[in-house]
């Protein structure tokens, strides 16, 4: 059986821990991700706590060190995607979604809106969600190669 098509655009979540990896490395799948929103090919899914955690942990001294770059041009970033955002309201919490407490946020977010992945390298903590909710849990690569297919694996 083939995998229902992505739909386009492609309405995802993206983890911290994805986003930071893009601020590190522009160069990576996540970075590629980061493009392909400002490209509208992706449309990112966020609420108010998603973008304060992007803050805090992106402009930490050892992510300020290690991605080059400036806090304002963090900021910056950071505010360019959630010009690209979806704003989504939280109204239904399920707990617990995931075995780190940390990811329930994402998973909020992905829930209520709708999400068709969460993109994260941790699938492991978000994959029971993601099938329980029929949304599918990928990599920042894994997305690009389905996005690429015209496919996604939805379960």
């Amino acid at each position: 059986m083939r995998p229902p098509v992505i739909p386009s655009p492609v309405r995802i979540v993206l983890d911290t821990a994805s986003f930071v990896t893009a601020i590190r490395s522009s160069d990576g799948a996540a970075g590629a991700l980061l493009r392909m929103i400002f490209s509208r090919r992706v449309v990112p899914l966020m609420d108010l706590k998603l973008g304060l955690e992007y803050r805090d942990v992106s402009l930490r001294a050892i992510q300020l060190k290690a991605s080059r770059l400036s806090a304002s041009e963090i900021l910056e970033l950071i505010e360019a995607i959630e010009a690209f955002a979806e704003p989504i309201e939280v109204v239904v919490k399920t707990r617990p979604l995931s075995p780190d407490p940390d990811d329930d946020m994402v998973l909020d977010v992905a829930v209520n809106g709708r999400a068709d992945a969460v993109v994260t390298n941790n699938t492991k903590h978000f994959a029971a969600a993601g099938r329980r909710f029929g949304i599918a849990v990928l990599t920042p690569a894994e997305l690009l190669k389905r996005m690429r297919r015209g496919a996604s694996d939805v379960e």
